[in-house]
């Protein structure tokens, strides 16, 4: 080891530091303290705390035709995100799908023409629907929602572009490959956006095929056990289509999104509206609230309802400390959308109704 790094070190002191690829660190530390009612049949109510860290290295190397290679590996290492972050089973190994770079993990190509990535890359409809239609604290309703509600794609091509006002982007996701038509996951997107003057559009189209799974064993009316099967092949696409609207007149920020979204093998439909207003008292004070409706068509016809608002107080230039607070209206009790079931922050089988309040900071580095 010692004469490696004596071999390393000679190396690095011949070069100089142009012939390095540039890298960047960036990320973000979160701290939430939160306050769940209905939590449990008898109505009581639950803290929690939530610590969500974000970290990511970004490499970029320029060519001599001006073109350049970029890279990224990104993870949520803990200490104790509520989602996506790292993971252990019992016997101490990471868990699935929770190893360094289980956020991104790409490497790519980027130009005039514009980015094309390869490997685990964000859903670029995922993060359309996400900033900035929903600073009112209502991600569970909207990016978290439904169809592409896994924010990833494990195994993809995508690309990116800016052309003028207009962007455009679009991803194919391998899934576990096209070869074997049992395995599921693969996916595919289209969309893109475009500003004219104080008012900007978005829409965007997701598909991704259903994996293969399994069906249990039954009996029938005669009393003749049925064998289930235990590797049904993966068949037809989930999919939801996004558009969305927003415009800023002085202080006021406004702004209207639907999600439609199909789920195949239910052969339900649901529709999301989200409507928000914003207000900048300046440039550290900001309030914004909205309204989302969620609406099955089909099993059972389930729907709910949310109230959200967001107080922000940017405390520096990196870090924004805010209260943020959320009312959950079920049309019935127990019975939640079907994009819509953890979503639900825990709310109780017997209860329609519940709140969560939130006190915390977000920093970004």
């Amino acid at each position: 080891m010692f004469k490696r790094a004596l071999i390393v070190a000679a190396v690095a002191a011949a070069c100089s530091a142009s012939a390095y690829a540039e890298v960047t660190i960036s990320g973000s530390a979160e701290l939430d303290v939160m306050y769940y009612t209905n939590q449990t049949a008898d109505g009581k109510g639950k803290f929690a705390i939530d610590t969500p860290v974000i970290i990511s290295f970004d490499g970029a190397d320029k060519w001599d035709n001006g073109l350049s290679t970029i890279w990224r590996i990104s993870q949520k290492p803990g200490p104790g995100g509520s989602d996506k972050a790292t993971g252990y089973s019992a016997d101490g190994k990471a868990a699935p799908g929770q190893t360094f770079g289980s956020r991104e993990a790409f490497i790519g190509v980027k130009g005039g023409f514009g980015t094309v990535k390869f490997g685990r890359i964000f859903q670029q409809t995922y993060l359309q629907k996400d900033w900035p239609y929903l600073t009112d604290g209502s991600g569970n309703t909207g990016e978290d929602r439904g169809v592409g509600s896994g924010a990833f794609f494990d195994n993809a091509v995508g690309y990116e572009g800016t052309f003028g006002n207009v962007n455009v982007f679009a991803s194919v996701d391998l899934g576990n490959g096209f070869t074997d038509k049992k395995n599921g996951t693969q996916g595919y997107e289209l969309g893109g956006g475009a500003t004219f003057g104080a008012f900007h559009v978005d829409a965007s189209y997701l598909a991704q095929k259903n994996g293969s799974y399994a069906t249990p064993g039954s009996v029938d009316s005669s009393g003749k056990v049925v064998a289930g099967n235990p590797d049904v092949a993966a068949s037809g696409y989930d999919s939801t289509f996004f558009v969305g609207a927003r415009g800023a007149f002085g202080p006021v920020t406004l702004s209207l999104d639907w999600a439609h979204d199909k789920f195949d093998r239910t052969d339900v439909k649901e529709d999301a509206i989200h409507g928000k207003v914003g207000y900048s008292f300046n440039d550290k004070l900001s309030l914004n609230a909205g309204w989302t409706h969620i609406k099955d068509n089909g099993g059972g016809d389930n729907k709910a309802d949310q109230f959200s608002t967001q107080l922000g107080y940017n405390v520096s230039k990196n870090t924004m400390a805010f209260v943020q607070y959320r009312y959950i209206k079920l049309g019935d009790a127990g019975k939640n959308p079907v994009g819509f079931t953890w979503q639900a922050q825990g709310i109780a089988g017997n209860k329609d109704s519940m709140q969560r309040l939130v006190v915390g900071t977000w920093t970004g580095f």
